[in-house]
């Protein structure tokens, strides 16, 4: 048996791991108030950085739609009249995009032979400026490209 040093509890014994094992505050560690407050504090900005990031991908591939669906109608402008120009195919892809600021498209057409047939490169850059909070990217550079046969009524 263990003797306690205290002289006033003789003959009591105490095995010194059950005097380590009782908590200085009992209630502590067992009380749940405000765990989920704390558990929602540590989720809350990671969950609505990912919906945050869901919103910007669908508004960027929603641009990128449009503006490979208005290059597709300048296209067939090329198709119509293979004498088209870069600056014709910047008038009608403005023209075709409402929701997008044209300032800054930058058009390359650059023709090419493909095995004896001409066709006509066309791609077209604009900064997409996204809205994602507490990001340092602001902007980002969208590219689209197609590429068409020249075709002509002569051949």
């Amino acid at each position: 048996m263990f003797k306690s040093a205290d002289p006033g509890s003789a003959g009591t014994a105490h095995p010194p791991a059950a005097r380590a094992r009782r908590p200085a505050r009992p209630g502590f560690f067992r009380d749940r108030s405000g765990l989920a407050a704390v558990e929602m504090a540590l989720v809350l900005p990671v969950f609505l950085m990912i919906i945050f990031g869901i919103v910007e991908f669908g508004r960027a591939l929603k641009t990128w739609n449009e503006v490979d669906h208005a290059l597709g109608r300048a296209v067939r402008l090329i198709n119509l009249d293979a004498k088209t120009t870069p600056q014709q195919i910047v008038t009608a892809m403005e023209a075709y995009l409402d929701d997008i600021n044209t300032e800054s498209l930058s058009v390359v057409a650059t023709p090419t032979n493909i095995s004896g047939t001409d066709y006509i490169k066309i791609s077209v850059g604009f900064p997409f400026e996204l809205i994602l909070p507490f990001s340092s990217i602001s902007t980002v550079n969208i590219n689209v490209d197609r590429i068409a046969p020249i075709l002509s009524a002569t051949k």
